[in-house]
């Protein structure tokens, strides 16, 4: 009797069907994927649109256009070309421009920052009509080193092609840029800002309800107290790292618990920009408490000087000086005003802060500033918010505006 081999012969053509189909699907893959590099390296930077763009570069050297001064933080791209006509806002105004680029089939042409990191994460993070996704897309795919002293157009052309190349445009958004000395230029006499000090030579604070002092710091907001007579920026964290007791055996800063922790475990942990802070003697005089001489308070807090260490904290005149208030500008004034003191003074927190500063009457108290925004007394052994104070060195560039949103950014 003979067996019946129909379902092994079925069964045998499904393993062979299923393997054929299968390579076939990675046949299909890699052949779709040749396809599609093929016309990546077509439809980007070919020959023909580099040397369109290319034309456009010359032209924009000729004309002697300046597009680096308009690019900000907040739109780091000039638009060159759109909708079949130059820019004449950017300073395009010479006809030749369109029948140049009208000629080329071009669609649209943008000028940025040779760091395209800069227009990559812009197109990342904003959903801006003039970039529509394909120019996006071409924007996020090229890999190139930023190159000093130059720029980089962004093209779209009609027949779906697209190119980038440099520009010998100085690219570097320089109406941002500072140097701390430049800051000083930016005084102010009336409002919120920057304020000559009326106490130390050389030496600009800042003041009022919330001036634009925002500065980045191992990746933190922080805020600038001061731009010292050096260059250097006094600069403190915007927020506490938390209550701590500034010292259980009522020692004084130089040999405090709060010092040792600030200049060990906590310097420790910073990161981005640790090599920007330098080392500074801190005033620790001791004052009177409540008194109504702010020059004379901070004579006694500047009679008496630290080790040098890199972490400290405020000192008293230094949370007054903040405030640009006549009635404020003493201990005993800020005490007496408090409700109009702690609303003009952005050093004003919601909870109670450590000062460097002693009680010249009890040593074993240090200052702080309570969370009405009064001048207060608390023993060493007190738990307090701690925010850490460093000085950062003076030849350190910067950009941004100082706001919360633009923060300065340190270079």
């Amino acid at each position: 009797m003979k067996k019946d081999n129909r379902g092994f012969l079925l069964a045998e053509s499904l393993v062979v069907s299923t393997f054929v189909l299968t390579i076939l699907i990675l046949l299909y893959i890699q052949f779709s994927n040749l396809i599609t590099n093929y016309k990546n390296s077509y439809n980007y930077n070919n020959v023909e649109s580099i040397y369109d763009l290319s034309s456009v570069a010359n032209y924009l050297n000729i004309a002697s256009i300046d597009l680096s001064s308009q690019l900000t933080v907040d739109k780091p791209y000039v638009t060159i070309y759109k909708d079949g006509s130059c820019n004449i806002d950017a300073g395009i105004v010479d006809p030749f421009c369109d029948n140049l680029i009208n000629k080329m089939g071009a669609n649209k042409i943008i000028y940025t920052s040779s760091d395209i990191q800069i227009i990559k994460d812009y197109v990342s993070n904003h959903n801006d009509s003039e970039i529509n996704q394909k120019l996006r897309e071409f924007i996020s795919r090229v890999e190139t080193n930023t190159i000093l002293n130059k720029g980089r157009l962004f093209a779209e052309f009609n027949n779906g092609t697209y190119a980038t190349i440099a520009v010998d445009i100085a690219s570097e958004l320089t109406e941002n840029t500072l140097t701390t000395n430049d800051l000083k230029d930016l005084a102010v006499t009336s409002g919120d800002g920057l304020y000559k000090d009326a106490y130390e030579n050389g030496r600009f604070i800042y003041k009022g309800t919330n001036p634009n002092n925002y500065i980045t710091f191992n990746n933190e907001m922080w805020r600038i107290l001061s731009v010292e007579a050096d260059g250097s920026l006094k600069i403190i964290k915007n927020e506490s790292i938390g209550d701590m007791i500034f010292d259980t055996d009522n020692s004084n800063w130089e040999t405090s618990d709060i010092k040792t922790y600030l200049n060990g475990e906590y310097l420790n942990s910073i990161g981005t920009n640790k090599g920007k802070i330098i080392s500074h003697k801190w005033s620790i005089g001791a004052i009177t408490s409540d008194n109504a001489d702010l020059k004379g308070q901070i004579t006694s807090e500047n009679s008496t000087l630290s080790q040098e260490a890199n972490v400290g904290l405020i000192t008293v005149s230094e949370y007054l000086r903040a405030n640009n208030k006549t009635e404020c500008n003493s201990f005993a004034a800020n005490n007496t005003n408090t409700s109009t003191c702690k609303t003009t003074n952005w050093l004003a927190k919601n909870l109670s802060l450590w000062t460097i500063t002693p009680n010249i009457s009890e040593s074993r108290f240090i200052f702080t500033i309570a969370a009405d925004g009064t001048v207060s007394n608390a023993g060493t052994d007190f738990g307090s918010s701690t925010f850490p104070v460093v000085y950062l060195a003076s030849d350190i560039t910067l950009t941004g505006d100082g706001s919360q949103n633009n923060s300065f950014q340190i270079k």
